[in-house]
């Protein structure tokens, strides 16, 4: 299993939003709101590398985030 934690700028107003989207998400172990240069932070963990590279695509996919970055443990 591979861990990484996702680092996450929403847009003003749609963190609510966000978070709950990122929880229903497979791979996501936790996902909560920070204060700081970021908004949201999320856990997951993944079979390997690869997918780890497609969750934060999925991630920055979703509306509301305005950029993101995944910080892969290991």
């Amino acid at each position: 299993m591979v861990s990484a934690c996702i680092l996450i700028k929403v847009i003003p107003a749609k963190g609510k939003s966000v978070l709950e989207e990122l929880k229903k998400m497979d791979g996501v172990t936790s996902a909560f709101m920070v204060f700081g240069r970021y908004d949201v932070a999320v856990f997951v963990e993944t079979e390997n590398y690869k997918s780890i590279a497609e969750l934060a695509k999925k991630v920055n996919a979703l509306k509301g985030i305005r950029r993101s970055e995944t910080i892969v443990e290991g």
